[in-house]
This record gives structure tokens, C-alpha cells and sequence, in this order.
């Protein structure tokens, strides 16, 4: 090896993490763009017809109207893309894909900060898990959907609750909130929080509201009220009146997938059961005095929107991508948790498969059965990692 070669092979070496990083953004750009052209119906039906309105409509002027079911914010992002020279459906999967990318810094950042050791590389890792996931790749360059938005939002809220920053905490998660309803699914977290660490008031939540319509800004110049930033929110909880959405919860033990039959009688039981599981898993945790670290925080969040998403009514099946994101950094720190972790992402991936590509692949009870089996599984290593940590 000449004198040169070892100078490049040296470099090389020195700077590998940076190589391995840049190989990952461009070999998922690639995938990306791969998938550029692929539509659905959501596409076909929804999207482009509502961005065709909201550019025929002025742009930013058409703001001052609810276009399909866009949150503000959301339709606000979709208004400045209007004015760009961009084919619609690439509009939708470039701004999605960014997120991707943010997120996946945000999971890499959490999980090099809190771990114990080998801490560059199981964040390397953590991003090219995020940037390569078949969940992450089906959601915003296949379905050109915007789950990464507003869950790379809610990681940042998740993350700055962690370092006990919780002025950025609660502007990250209004921002959360003002682009997608499903943020919430993180607010149990937020909430047990308050009790359970004692360091910050109540009128922190305060903060949440008062973004959003900070954000929001921009609609309500346009003719729109406050009021409108909220009142979506109501119409799209009465949008989809089934207890299954393709998602694989327990209610398919009960109903079939997509059956409106039973609805009103069980919506509500729905509900009041998913919020004493949510109050069970929170007095159980305060009751055994478990430290309220960073790691406990996320396998907090974790298990309680993994709680809402499995419990609630009505449930599509992308509402699961902020625990599937999570799980994410959870295998890093406790790598036992792949057994559990596979059969997670399969199931996700089977019921994103039959709306995309129309295989025989919707939610059924035995997917429904392996959920809850993988629920179990995660509540019962987590909180034994949570109460054990306690004692040492």
C-alpha cells in the first residue's frame, strides 16, 4: 500500500460514521425515488384533488376555506407547495420525505444520548433503521402520507421532556398537534409526566393551544377564526363511525374490520376502557416509585400511545406509527425486544400491503391476537426494566 493509499484508507477510517451516514441519506433518497410514481387511492381520491382546489382557489388565499379534512397547518404547507413547480404527487412525497430524514436524526440523537455504551454507532444505526424502515418508506413515499411530520415533532417534544426542557417540550408538541390529530396518542405521557416528575405547572399545557394557533396564524389572516384550528378536529373524530380501521386492535375480536354495525354501542365503553388501562399503567408505575429518567420516559411513551392505538375505537392503520417509531429506539437500548419488534413491523407492513397493493393482507383476529400477544410482551419487559432499575 503506497503512501497515498494509506493516507485515503486512514481518512476513511477516521471519518467512517460520516461515510455511513451519507451512504444511508443517498441510498434512501434512491428508494424514494423509486416510489415516486406510485399512487393509491387516498392519491387519486383525496390528495390531489384537494391540493388542485387549493391551488385553483389562490394558494395562500385558500386558506381562508377547510379543504378536505387538512388540518390548518397541514393545509398551509400544502398552499406554499402550490406555487411551486412541482408535480402534486412529488409535492406530497418530497415533504414527507424531509420529515423522514429529521426524524430519523431526532431518533439517532435519542438514542446516542441515552445510551451506555458504543453510543456513535448505535446512533448511526438508530438513523438507518428509521430511514431504511419498510414502515417509515410505505407511509410517506409509497401512501404520500405525512405521519412522519408530525411524529418527528412529537419525538422532539418526547426528547426536550427527557433534558427537562419543557418550554420546547410543549411548543414542540403544539406543533405536533397542529399538523395531526393522532399527536395526541403522546399527551398521556405528557400528563404523567406532570405527576409523576413534579417539576413543571400545569399551565405548561396552556403553551399547546396558544401554538397552535400562533401556527395557524396564517388561515385565521385569511378570513378563518381561531375556533376553526380546533374545530377540525371534532369533524375528524366523527369521520370514520367503525370500531376497526384496518388496524389490528381488540375490537376485532368483537366486529369484523370496517363493519359500522355496534359502533355507537361500543364507542364509548371503547374509550373509558383505554383510559383506565392508560390509569392503571400510570398508578402502577408511581406506586412502585419508578425514577423518571429519560429511558423510563420514552418506555413510558411507548407503552401508553401502544395503549391507545390497540384500545381505542376507530383506529386506521397508520395511527401506530409513533410506538412503531419508538420501538425503534427501545431495541437499542434492550435488544431482547427484536422477538417482539418483528412481528410488530409485519403486522404494520401486512395491513399497509392491502391498501397499497391490494393483497388479501387486512387486519383480522389472528393479527388482532399477535398485537395484543406483542403488547403483553412489551409491557412486561418494560415494566420490569423500569421497576428494576428502581432497586439497583
Amino acid at each position: 500500500m503506497t503512501a497515498i493509499e494509506k493516507k485515503i484508507v486512514n481518512f476513511f477510517e477516521e471519518h467512517l460514521g460520516i461515510f455511513m451516514v451519507g451512504a444511508i441519506t443517498v441510498l434512501g433518497i434512491m428508494i424514494r425515488y423509486g416510489l415516486r410514481k406510485l399512487s393509491n387511492m387516498d392519491v387519486e381520491q383525496c390528495l390531489i384533488p384537494w391540493y388542485n382546489d387549493i391551488r385553483n382557489s389562490g394558494g395562500f388565499k385558500a386558506l381562508g376555506k377547510q379543504v378536505g379534512n387538512y388540518n390548518m397547518l397541514y393545509q398551509t404547507l400544502i398552499a406554499f407547495l402550490t406555487y411551486l413547480p412541482i408535480d402534486a404527487l412529488y409535492a406530497y412525497k418530497i415533504s414527507s420525505a424531509i420529515f423522514d430524514y429529521i426524524l430519523a436524526a431526532a431518533i439517532g440523537m435519542l438514542v446516542y444520548r441515552y445510551s451506555d455504551r458504543n453510543r456513535r454507532w448505535r446512533g448511526i444505526i438508530a438513523y438507518a433503521a428509521v430511514v431504511l424502515s419498510p414502515v417509515v418508506l410505505l407511509n410517506s413515499s409509497a401512501w404520500a402520507q405525512c405521519d412522519s411530520i408530525y411524529v418527528c415533532f412529537a419525538v422532539m417534544a418526547l426528547a426536550m421532556l427527557c433534558r427537562e426542557k419543557y418550554m420546547a417540550a410543549f411548543i414542540l408538541l403544539g406543533a405536533a398537534l397542529s399538523f395531526k390529530l393522532q399527536a395526541v396518542f403522546i399527551l398521556p405521557l405528557f400528563l404523567f409526566a406532570y405527576v409523576w416528575r413534579k417539576r413543571f405547572s400545569i399551565l405548561y399545557f396552556l403553551v399547546i393551544p396558544v401554538v397552535m394557533c400562533v401556527l395557524n396564524v396564517a388561515g385565521v389572516i385569511m378570513g378563518r377564526s381561531f375556533l376553526d384550528v380546533f374545530k377540525i378536529y371534532f369533524v375528524q373524530t366523527g369521520e370514520y363511525l367503525v370500531m376497526v380501521q384496518n388496524y389490528p386492535s381488540v375490537w376485532l375480536f368483537l366486529v369484523e374490520n370496517f363493519q359500522p354495525d355496534f359502533y355507537w354501542y361500543l364507542r364509548w365503553p371503547a374509550i373509558l376502557l383505554t383510559v383506565g388501562i392508560l390509569l392503571f399503567l400510570m398508578v402502577f408505575l408511581l406506586q412502585k416509585k419508578v425514577e423518571c429518567n429519560p429511558c423510563n420516559l420514552v418506555y413510558a411513551a411507548f407503552l401508553l400511545s401502544y395503549t391507545c392505538v390497540l384500545f381505542l375505537p376507530a383506529m386506521h392503520e397508520r395511527y401506530g406509527y409513533l410506538h412503531e417509531i419508538l420501538a425503534i429506539v427501545i431495541f437499542f437500548w434492550k435488544r431482547k425486544t427484536i422477538v417482539l419488534l418483528v412481528p410488530m413491523y409485519c403486522l404494520t407492513v401486512m395491513t399497509y400491503a392491502s391498501f397499497l397493493f391490494g393483497v388479501e393482507t387486512r387486519a383480522s383476529v389472528i393479527m388482532a391476537l399477535v398485537n395484543l400477544i406483542v403488547y403483553l410482551g412489551y409491557v412486561v419487559v418494560l415494566v420490569q426494566e423500569m421497576t428494576e432499575y428502581k432497586k439497583t
